[in-house]
C-alpha cells in the first residue's frame, strides 16, 4: 500500500497483483516494466486495470493506491466490470451484481497533489488509452465521493451496439441485462454531490447506452477538451434519477463538445457519424446534450460545441440563481432549443454562433447511416424557440457580439420566473447579428422576442447596435443604432432543404453594414475566430478578417 505520491503502472506485458492476501501475485504494480516470467512480488506493472482496486477475488475491493498517487495506463484497451457474461465471471465483484462492478471510491488527493489516472500519452495526448465498461457495468469511472482527482487522456466507451434507451423495435437490439449479459456499460463517468476539485482533460466519452456523465457535483469540476458523443440517453446529465441537487457546483469548461446524444452508436464503427438509430421522447428516448434537475450550478463554457442532440443542446433551464458565462461557443442542429437557461443571477453570453435549425435531424446528414432518424419525430419541441431564458429580480443578462441564423417560432423566449416580478432584472443587448429564415413547418419567418409572465421590453437597460434581417415582427424601433438590413455574411444560402444551413458562414463580407458598426464592449477584445476587434468593433461574433 502506497503512502501517497507513488506512481503505478498498468501494461499488457505486466503481471498479476501481489498483495498480502494474494501472495502468489507476480507484480507490485509500481514498476514500469514487464513481468520477467518468474517469481512473485516483482517490481513490474499490473496486467489489468482492475488490479488497482481488487485482487480479483470475490468481493475484494480496495484500492492499492493512496491519495495523491499517479496511475499510468499503457496499451489497452482495459476492461471495467465482469470478465464474461455469466454469474461466475465476476472478477472481484459480487456474484449476481454486475451493475456495481465499477471501482470503489477513488482515494482523494489534496489540493496540492491530486490523485491522477492517466492514459500513457497524457502529456500531449496524441492518442488516448481506452477504458471500456462491459457486461452491464453501471459506470466505467466512478468519481462519487472523491475530491482532488485528475482523469486525463482516456477514451471511455463500451464494446457493444445494443441499446437500453428508445423503442423496442426489432432492429434496435435491446441489451440483455440477464445472464448471459451483453457486453455493454451504462455510464462513462459517475459523480455525486460530494465530487469536487476534479479535472477531466482530453477525454472521448462515447457509445455508452445511457449517459456520458451522470450525477450532481459537490464543487468545482474543470473540463478541458472533452467530447461526449453518441450516448444512448444523454450527454452530461446532472440528474441522478432522484433530483439530487449539486452542492457548490461549479463547472469550468473549455473545449467541451457534446454531440449526437440520444443516438445508439455503431459497434464496430463503420460510418463517419456512427449513429445507428436515434430516439427522442416520443420514441422512449431522452437526448439532451446537457441537462440538470432543479439545482444551483455555476457554469462557464468557452469554445464549446453542442450539436445534433435529440432534445435540447445546452439545457440549464432547471438551474436557478447561478452565474453562467458562455463565450466563443456554438450550438446548432439540436432538436429542441439550442440554448436554454433558467432564472440565473447572472448570464454573460458573448461571441457565440447559433444556427437554430431544429428540424435538421429529420433529413440525411453526411456520414450518418441511412435510417438513423426513422424513430425521430419531436422536432422543434417546446414551440421551436432558439433561445429560452428565465429571469429573476436583480439578475443581469448580457448578450453581446453574437451571431444567429434560424427559423424557429421565436428567437428569444424570455420569461419571468414563477409568480415573482422581474422589475429589477436587467438585459444588456448589444452588437448582436440575426438572420431569420422561413420556417419549413408553417411558412412563417421567426419572431425576435417573446416576453412572458411579467418580463417585458422594459427590462432592456442597454440595447443598441444590433442587426435584424427577415423577421416577421418587422424592424424594432426606439433603440439606438439598430438596423434591419441584410448583414451580408460570407455565406447566407437560400433555404431549399434542411442541409441548406450547413453552409452558413458568419464571416462578414467587406461591404457588410455590420463592419465597424458596433459599440466598444469593455473587456471584449477577441472575436470568435481569435481576431482582435476593431475600434469600433463589428456587429456579430466575427470581426472582418484582415
Amino acid at each position: 500500500m502506497s503512502q501517497g505520491g507513488a506512481t503505478w503502472y498498468v501494461r499488457p506485458d505486466g503481471g498479476t497483483r501481489y498483495s498480502t492476501d494474494l501472495p502468489t501475485g507476480q507484480c507490485d504494480g509500481m514498476g514500469d516494466a514487464a513481468y520477467s516470467g518468474t517469481g512473485v512480488n516483482q517490481h513490474c506493472a499490473f496486467n489489468d486495470y482492475r488490479y488497482l482496486y481488487t485482487t480479483g477475488a470475490y468481493g475484494n475491493k480496495a484500492w492499492v493506491i493512496a491519495g495523491g498517487d499517479t496511475v499510468i495506463l499503457r496499451g489497452g484497451p482495459w476492461r471495467v466490470g465482469y470478465n464474461g457474461p455469466n454469474d461466475a465471471d465476476y472478477f472481484g465483484s459480487d456474484p449476481g451484481d454486475p451493475y456495481d462492478a465499477s471501482n470503489p471510491t477513488i482515494p482523494p488527493g489534496t489540493a496540492s497533489q491530486h490523485t491522477r489516472i492517466l492514459g500513457e500519452n497524457y502529456a500531449s495526448c496524441t492518442t488516448k488509452t481506452q477504458l471500456f465498461g462491459g457486461y452491464a457495468v453501471g459506470t466505467v469511472i466512478n468519481l462519487a465521493g472523491t475530491q482532488n482527482v485528475d482523469v486525463q487522456c482516456l477514451e471511455i466507451s463500451d464494446q457493444s451496439q445494443c441499446s437500453r434507451e428508445g423503442t423496442t423495435a426489432a432492429d434496435n437490439v435491446q441489451c440483455s441485462s440477464s445472464y448471459p449479459l451483453d457486453d455493454y456499460a451504462s455510464v462513462g463517468i459517475g459523480t455525486d454531490n460530494t465530487t469536487a476539485n476534479v479535472l477531466l482533460q482530453d477525454l472521448n466519452i462515447h457509445g455508452l447506452v445511457s449517459r456520458a456523465m451522470l450525477g450532481p457535483i459537490g464543487g468545482t469540476v474543470t473540463v478541458k477538451n472533452v467530447r461526449m458523443a453518441y450516448n444512448g440517453g444523454a450527454g452530461w446529465d446532472f440528474d441522478d434519477g432522484n433530483g439530487t441537487p449539486s452542492v457548490n457546483g461549479n463547472v469550468l469548461a473549455t473545449g467541451l463538445t457534446v454531440e449526437w446524444n440520444g443516438c445508439n452508436e455503431e459497434y464496430p464503427i463503420v460510418d463517419a457519424n456512427p449513429a445507428l438509430k436515434c430516439f427522442d421522447q416520443d420514441s422512449a428516448g431522452y437526448g439532451d446534450g446537457l441537462g440538470t434537475p432543479n439545482t444551483p450550478l455555476n457554469f462557464t463554457c468557452d469554445n464549446c460545441l453542442f450539436r445534433y442532440n435529440t432534445q435540447d443542446g445546452f439545457d440549464l433551464l432547471h438551474v436557478s440563481g447561478s452565474q453562467i458565462k458562455v463565450t466563443n461557443s456554438e450550438s446548432y442542429g439540436n432538436m429542441g432549443q439550442q440554448w436554454k437557461l433558467g432564472p440565473m443571477q447572472s448570464v454573460v453570453f458573448q461571441d457565440n454562433l447559433t444556427i437554430h435549425n431544429c428540424n435538421r435531424m429529420s433529413a440525411a446528414i453526411p456520414g450518418a447511416p441511412s435510417g438513423y432518424n426513422e424513430y425521430l419525430s419531436l422536432f422543434c419541441r417546446a414551440a421551436g424557440d432558439g433561445f429560452a431564458m428565465g429571469m429573476i429580480d436583480g439578475g443581469t443578462y448580457t448578450f453581446q457580439n453574437n451571431s444567429f441564423v434560424g427559423y424557429g417560432d421565436t428567437t428569444y423566449d424570455i420569461e419571468c420566473n414563477g409568480t415573482g416580478t422581474c422589475d429589477t432584472a436587467s438585459i444588456i443587448f448589444q452588437n448582436n447579428l440575426h438572420i431569420g429564415y422561413t420556417n419549413p413547418f408553417d411558412g412563417e419567418t421567426p419572431g425576435i422576442f417573446y416576453f412572458g409572465n411579467g418580463a417585458s421590453t422594459s427590462n432592456f437597460t442597454q440595447r443598441d447596435h444590433n442587426i435584424f434581417f427577415n423577421f416577421r415582427t418587422g424592424c424594432p424601433t426606439g433603440y439606438a443604432n439598430e438596423t434591419c438590413g441584410d448583414p451580408l455574411i460570407t455565406s447566407e444560402p437560400a433555404f431549399t432543404s434542411e442541409a441548406s444551413l450547413d453552409s452558413v458562414n458568419f464571416l462578414l463580407q467587406s461591404s457588410s453594414p455590420a463592419v465597424k458598426a458596433g459599440v466598444q464592449i469593455p473587456g471584449l477584445t477577441l472575436d470568435y475566430g481569435g481576431n482582435v476587434f476593431s475600434n469600433p468593433p463589428s456587429i456579430g461574433a466575427y470581426e472582418l478578417a484582415k
